[in-house]
Parts: C-alpha cells; sequence; structure tokens
C-alpha cells in the first residue's frame, strides 16, 4: 500500500495516551477539508480509539502503520461533511441507553445492579449497553463464578449477566482499561467485546440516558 502524503505531521512519541489524540484533534482543526494529518506515536492505547475519534473529529482513519521499537504511525483525512453524518448517527441510535459499569465483583450487590437495569432498560425497548472500566472489567471475566460473592438463594452476578445477554444488551470492556489490568480477549465470556475507550465518550454523547454503578 502507499504510504499517504501528509499535508501536517505531529510527532507525538513518547507521550502517553490520550494526549496523541488531544493533539491531533488541535491540528486537525486548524487544517483544512481534504487535508491530511500523520501523527507519529509510540503508546499502543491510543490505537483502540482512533477510528471512532477520527469519526467524530469529522476525520476519516486512512491507515495505521506499525514501525520497529513499538512506534507507530496514523494518518487522519479530514472531511466536510460533519453535520450531516453527525445527524445521521443520531437518528440510527436514537434510542441508546448506556450503563457505565466501574464498581468490581467485590460489591456484587453493585454489579448485579447494573445488569438488571440493563435488561430493564432492553425490556423497554431500548438498545443497551453496559461498559465496564476500572474495576467493573473484572465482571466480564469467565471466573466471575468463583469469584462472585453473593448471598446465597438470590441471584448471582452470573444469573443476571445472562438476562441481560438474553435481552440484547451489548457487553463491551474498555480495551485500555483490559490492558492495564492485563485483561486478555480470551479471559473474558464469549459474548464481551474489547473496544476503545473513545466509544464510551460517543456513547455518553449520543445516549438517551445513563446509569453508572
Amino acid at each position: 500500500m502507499t504510504t499517504p502524503k501528509a499535508n501536517r505531521t505531529l510527532d507525538c512519541r513518547n507521550q502517553m495516551y490520550p494526549v496523541p489524540i488531544l493533539k491531533a484533534e488541535q491540528a486537525l482543526a486548524e487544517m483544512s477539508a481534504g487535508q491530511t494529518l500523520e501523527v507519529l506515536a509510540t503508546d499502543a492505547n491510543t490505537k483502540p480509539d482512533l477510528a471512532k475519534w477520527a469519526e467524530r473529529a469529522n476525520g476519516e482513519l486512512i491507515e495505521v502503520v506499525d514501525e520497529a521499537g513499538g512506534q507507530f504511525r496514523f494518518y487522519v483525512r479530514k472531511s466536510g461533511a460533519a453535520a450531516a453524518h453527525h445527524k445521521e448517527a443520531e437518528k440510527k441510535d436514537e434510542n441508546l441507553f448506556l450503563v457505565v459499569l466501574r464498581t468490581g465483583i467485590n460489591q456484587p450487590g453493585q454489579v448485579r445492579a447494573a445488569f438488571m437495569y440493563a435488561s430493564l432498560a432492553a425490556a423497554m425497548g431500548q438498545d443497551t449497553v453496559v461498559y465496564c472500566v476500572q474495576e467493573g472489567a473484572d465482571a466480564a471475566k469467565k471466573d466471575v463464578v468463583q469469584k462472585d460473592s453473593s448471598p446465597s438463594g438470590g441471584p448471582t452476578i452470573s444469573q443476571r449477566i445472562a438476562e441481560a445477554l438474553d435481552m440484547g444488551v451489548r457487553l463491551e470492556v474498555c480495551e485500555q482499561t483490559a490492558s492495564v489490568r492485563n485483561i486478555k480477549a480470551e479471559d473474558l465470556i464469549p459474548e464481551a467485546t474489547l473496544i476503545g475507550g473513545a466509544a464510551l465518550i460517543d456513547y455518553a454523547i449520543r445516549a438517551r440516558g445513563t446509569l453508572t454503578f
């Protein structure tokens, strides 16, 4: 593949996530429609957010190129049709409902409540997502059954998760959180998806309602 021709290059090497995205946002705002921004970076936590960020920043992610020593570069072309795109996105997701889970399984009542309310939202016709950050990511792991300290005789975390999944609730785990907590995709239940932190911001912008546990 031919390397895109950049109109501007931004050096964000050795700068921690999300600084490369923040600086790229500022640079892109100063550029004209159709121009391409090249960004040099080294923090891999930036990668999962690039496509969603570019979409929200009135741009198009053209390519991400990995290089030696952990360095990579990404290319973003500035678009000129932001208003129409955002209006279409809002129309498509007008029933989006967001549940943010940041509480760990050491507080099983909070975790069960998060999935219970997610199930209720789905039952009320909402396109519902449970987005797990920080300690909440542990709820999506396969070993939650063994670590669940829910009182006997009542619903378990796994039961509440199963109910939510049966209702069509999407279960997503912040990819940057997973990296910090050393959680791999194979550690998660099959229905859980790793997704970048920018998705949470995008959901919060578009959601009709948000609950945090």
